[in-house]
């Protein structure tokens, strides 16, 4: 499962990955998100594999669609407000 979506003049892409393993003897599926941030198509600038959220594994394909789209907006939103601190403080001269 592959989505893309934009936030705040940023590109999110999220895909999925199933992971088979074995736990207390049986087969259980973990589903991991793996997200990749860029401003332009051809520049990404974060590559990211999400695992877990709030200390557990994603339990399905959409928890975990939906768990890197969070990430990924949130790192843009600190990006942007950081980057907006940043301009304001060069324009009023305080760095």
């Amino acid at each position: 499962m592959k989505r893309t979506y934009q936030h705040r003049g940023h590109t999110l892409h999220v895909s999925v990955e199933t992971v088979c393993h074995t736990r207390k003897g049986a087969a259980a599926l973990d589903h991991v998100a793996l997200l990749l941030i860029s401003s332009d198509e051809t520049m990404p600038f974060a590559s990211l594999r999400i695992d877990r959220v709030a200390g557990r594994p994603f339990a399905s394909e959409a928890e975990a669609l939906m768990g890197g789209y969070s990430v990924g907006c949130s790192i843009v939103d600190k990006l942007v407000v950081d980057g907006e601190w940043t301009m304001a403080n060069i324009a009023n001269g305080a760095l």
